[in-house]
């Protein structure tokens, strides 16, 4: 979710995590697209590309995509809500994966950023036409052509670029941290980098520690079954807090009604 949000905020959409949980967990639309604001591109079609740029061989990461696609397909949220934003992404975003996929000269943030240089001046998409439009009193308007930036999809695929050169030993998703325009010089954006990953890591450890008390602190003995899901939905509630029922039942395979069951338990044992 944090990463979701700092993809958002360089692509110009200023989402905040919860929204993100709100949206995922399916107590409200995807956030800001019922605000009726004339955002740059849906927050949908961020998400999905960031979680193609996670996409890789690793069979936790792969199991955490298919938990959270139990809750929230990326993939149709993007074709209901941002369909013109995968059009006009779609190419830049799959030769940008490639290119930062591929073998780099050393195992340094100054490759990577060497690397994100490049890329951006060959991908950024150029401004789209102006256009001559007449008001209903006869004046006539020139709008301002649309830019549409591509750091914000480099920014999905740092994990990837920061695991290929060999700077981390897989994906980490959190890891997505990048300037709103690459100016300066490779080693400037390559210190950059460095301060924001050290901020990011310190900050995913603070949270690791407080999942893993939280965890440690569930009680072993909550008066069910061995075939009871009720310690499965509450470790999920601790990623997921606030699951509605339609979700439970989604990820545990259960009829509504069992859903409901499930989440009256858990939020009895959580009192």
């Amino acid at each position: 979710m944090k990463a979701a949000a700092t993809v958002a905020g360089i692509a110009g959409v200023p989402v905040d995590p919860d929204s993100i949980l709100d949206w995922i967990c399916g107590r409200t639309p995807p956030p800001r697209h019922s605000e009726g604001l004339n955002d740059p591109l849906s927050v949908a079609a961020i998400m999905h590309f960031l979680l193609l740029g996670e996409d890789g061989p690793d069979s936790l990461a792969r199991a955490s995509l298919n938990t959270l696609r139990t809750l929230l397909d990326d993939r149709t949220q993007a074709e209901m809500w941002g369909r013109d934003d995968l059009v006009r992404f779609g190419r830049a975003f799959r030769e940008a994966r490639a290119r930062l996929g591929a073998p780099y000269p050393s195992p340094t943030l100054l490759a990577v950023a060497e690397r994100l240089q490049a890329i951006h001046r060959e991908l950024e998409i150029n401004p789209t036409e102006g256009r001559r439009v007449t008001t209903i009193d006869g004046r006539l308007l020139n709008v301002d052509p649309r830019s549409f930036g591509i750091v914000w999809l480099l920014a999905c695929m740092l994990p990837k670029a920061l695991a290929a050169a060999g700077v981390t030993i897989q994906q980490i998703p959190s890891l997505v941290w990048l300037p709103k325009f690459l100016t300066g010089s490779a080693a400037e954006l390559a210190g950059e980098i460095e301060t924001a990953l050290g901020r990011t890591a310190w900050s995913g450890l603070a949270e690791l520690d407080k999942l893993e008390r939280a965890v440690a602190a569930l009680s072993s003995d909550l008066g069910v079954t061995r075939r009871s899901k009720l310690p499965t939905l509450i470790r999920l509630e601790l990623a997921y807090p606030g699951l509605r029922v339609p979700a439970i039942a989604r990820l545990l395979d259960i009829s509504p009604q069992g859903a409901a069951k499930l989440a009256a338990q858990a939020k009895l044992a959580a009192a």
